[in-house]
């Protein structure tokens, strides 16, 4: 029998802790009642209302993608301050690493969980949206005239839900990086949301007043970060979403590699729940 790899093992063993926290599968019940709300809705509008509304079959992939393009970034979050902070809330940290497995491949591990399960809810949409977008969609609608802006074929829709993937990503490992240096998942997830609120509310207002007061072009800067990239690579910018790829990954890349620095040199006693 061949030998399974120690990364498959620590990465069973990280699952098997992560899927005993009852906060985790709430986070997946309420992105997939979300999804299903939005489908259902609009099967409803379609069928069971007088309203003559046309929608392609890729109508409903286009909304469940929609859908979790919003819900991205707090999912990233909050799923990240799970795995990231919670062996520093339940003090099993270093239990774990006395046990002889290396720090980077605790933090790979927690990584590549975060990515995987992210994914599967981006599977899971597809899944559940598909079929009903074939059987519950009206084959002869297209894009233009439908009450739904949907791309024209399936290739943009299944690009938007990609980067926003990655988006997801990018945020996840903003929060690794945050629950490692306070070694705590309030700490982490806290001080996240609160990057995100504040990139979504100040961004925007203080692009806005530097075009009218200085005629200062910060928009073409603001771009750059983290909120902008990602609202880039989903398609919500002018710009290509290629052309934000790059960018995001950067931010997956540097985020990963600080969270391991900072595991690799810092204590990792208990930190504050």
């Amino acid at each position: 029998m061949r030998d399974v790899p120690p990364i498959v093992t620590a990465l069973r063993g990280e699952w098997f802790r992560l899927s005993r926290r009852t906060g985790v599968w709430v986070i997946i019940g309420l992105a997939t009642a979300l999804v299903a709300g939005v489908l259902g809705v609009t099967w409803a509008l379609i069928h069971l209302t007088p309203l003559e509304l046309a929608v392609p079959p890729r109508g409903f992939p286009h909304l469940a993608s929609a859908s979790l393009s919003l819900l991205a970034p707090f999912l990233g979050i909050i799923l990240a301050a799970m795995i990231f902070g919670g062996d520093y809330g339940w003090g099993t940290l270093r239990p774990l690493l006395a046990r002889g497995q290396p720090r980077w491949q605790v933090v790979l591990t927690k990584l590549l969980l975060t990515a995987v399960i992210l994914a599967a809810f981006w599977v899971a949409a597809w899944v559940l949206s598909t079929p009903v977008g074939l059987v519950a969609g009206d084959p002869a609608a297209g894009a233009e005239g439908s009450f739904l802006d949907v791309p024209d074929g399936w290739w943009p829709i299944l690009g938007s839900s990609a980067g926003a993937w990655l988006v997801a990503l990018a945020y996840a490992g903003l929060t690794a990086l945050l629950c490692t240096i306070g070694r705590s998942t309030a700490f982490g997830l806290g001080v996240a949301v609160a990057i995100l609120i504040f990139e979504f509310t100040v961004y925007p207002v203080a692009g806005l007043v530097a075009d009218l007061v200085t005629d200062f072009p910060l928009g073409e800067y603001t771009r750059w970060t983290l909120h902008g990239t990602s609202g880039g690579v989903t398609g919500g910018d002018e710009l290509s979403a290629w052309v934000f790829l790059p960018a995001t990954l950067a931010y997956i890349a540097a985020f990963c590699a600080l969270t391991l620095l900072v595991t690799q040199r810092r204590d990792v006693a208990s930190g504050n729940g």
